[in-house]
């Protein structure tokens, strides 16, 4: 069974090499000189990172290369994904070495650069949880079902993203119910954390030893937990009348303790968790999505609430159902007490559409600084590198090409680390509300979370999972 998916896994050059070619003369547009960013003569970002311990959370400055034009880096395809078959391709990471991607009951890696399938790791069963974040040193969390206890989603294992060693693996005391929801799991400063509705638990990073477990007690469950640079935990309840109240406690990630708690107003439909630190909500007051963002303060009291305006604003968030992803949120970013996410998208005529990212002050709710697109152009938020915001930007009109973005909240202006096309069999993984974007070592990364198999008078046509681009200067 391992020897047949790793066949069926296609190799990663030959004519996917093709697919991203470096944007060296797209009518030349991007070489004039005078685009925002093209002067070389202001200072690069210079922010760093304070010095962070191997079990931190990665938080990488990223470098702009030296040269504007993209190459692909890495890619992943999958041959055997069954003709008008879904299948599900939970997590991608990346670090300086690899590019990995979850790919139903396994993890497949390759190497950036040459392409050459770095490892491969089959599991017992289907990813049904995974954390975005990855610890300094290169590790990461998944939880998987174990089809030896009937399909039940509660092994957690951790694993070196850079060799595919798994280091530990922990069974979370779960028991699925009709009422019951996937256990969730994220990383903080040398705990790994899981909520699992009647409770929660971490573990030691370096010997996946139970540190700590909470219980949910009465007519409140545990919901989820947001981690990075620290620890929060949904609390859900139900009153009477079964309608949902929803509390955020700030957790102590070494002992489980509660540090404060915020009760989350009435009427609420439902909560994410985007930014543990500083506390950022996601709310859905309404039936419409996201409604509001709410800022709080170290003590876990209310600051400001950023009104979306009905869909002027967009914040995309999983709606947790499958993954009790809590924390999965599109499009967002927080960094430097704003929150920056993008407008909806002004069309003019049948082909034209831009958009703009928008930062808030945490504090006051009052907009800060605005990036537009540019025409026929969409930007999105990435995340934060020190001061700068990484960004996304596509071309809607197949002449403009996508590039990765540093924009600066101080001064407004922006610098394009490098620009690059993608053929359209790969154009589904850059659609931001529906894959993985990462950026890591000047690179940017795509990753789907599910694919739909295809064929050609029979024959499985390769299905796109993951792909990276960095510059080729």
């Amino acid at each position: 069974m391992a020897e047949e998916r790793r066949n069926r896994r296609a190799k990663v050059w030959g004519s996917a090499a093709l697919a991203l070619v470096a944007v060296v003369c797209v009518g030349g547009w991007f070489l004039i000189a005078g685009l925002p960013g093209s002067d070389d003569s202001e200072a690069d970002n210079k922010a760093a990172s304070a010095k962070q311990a191997p079990d931190d959370v990665r938080e990488t400055v990223e470098k702009r290369p030296s040269g504007a034009a993209g190459h692909l880096v890495a890619s992943i395809q999958d041959r055997g994904v069954k003709p008008d078959q879904n299948q599900e391709t939970p997590g991608t990471w990346a670090t300086d070495k690899v590019l990995i991607k979850g790919n139903d009951d396994a993890l497949d890696a390759v190497e950036i650069n040459s392409g050459d399938e770095a490892w491969s790791q089959d599991l017992p069963g289907p990813i049904c949880a995974w954390t975005k974040h990855i610890t300094v040193d290169g590790r990461t969390a998944i939880v998987f079902k174990d089809k030896k206890e009937d399909g039940t989603c509660n092994q957690l294992a951790f694993f070196d993203l850079d060799t595919g060693k798994k280091l530990w693996q922990a069974v979370i005391p779960w028991k699925e119910s009709a009422f019951a929801s996937f256990p969730n799991v994220t990383m903080t400063r040398g705990v790994v954390s899981s909520a699992w509705g009647e409770g929660s638990s971490g573990y030691d990073m370096k010997s996946g030893k139970l540190r700590w477990q909470r219980k949910e007690t009465g007519k409140c469950r545990a919901g989820g937990f947001a981690g990075g640079k620290d620890l929060l935990l949904r609390v859900d309840c139900w009153t009477a009348g079964h309608e949902p109240i929803y509390k955020i406690a700030r957790i102590d990630p070494l002992t489980g303790k509660e540090k404060w708690r915020y009760d989350v107003s009435d009427g609420v439909g439902l909560v994410f968790l985007v930014s543990s630190e500083p506390a950022v909500l996601a709310v859905a007051a309404g039936e419409a999505g996201v409604s509001d963002l709410i800022s709080l303060d170290e003590k876990g009291k209310y600051r400001a609430t950023v009104r979306l305006d009905g869909g002027h604003y967009e914040v995309n968030c999983d709606d947790g159902i499958v993954y009790s992803a809590v924390d999965d949120c599109s499009d967002i970013a927080v960094g430097g007490d704003q929150v920056f996410i993008t407008s909806g998208e002004d069309i003019g005529g049948s082909s034209h559409h831009t958009n703009r990212i928008v930062s808030f002050d945490l504090g006051t709710a009052k907009p800060v600084v605005k990036f537009e697109a540019g025409p026929d152009q969409l930007i999105y938020p990435v995340r934060m590198s020190g001061g700068q915001l990484l960004a996304f930007r596509t071309g809607t009109d197949n002449y403009a090409p996508f590039s990765l973005m540093s924009l600066d909240p101080r001064t407004g202006k922006e610098k394009a680390f490098f620009y690059f096309n993608v053929l359209n069999e790969a154009k589904s993984l850059t659609y931001t509300k529906f894959s993985d974007v990462i950026v890591e070592n000047g690179r940017i990364f795509f990753g789907s979370n599910m694919v739909r198999g295809e064929s050609i008078k029979g024959k499985s046509v390769p299905q796109w999972l993951a792909f990276g681009v960095g510059s080729a200067g």
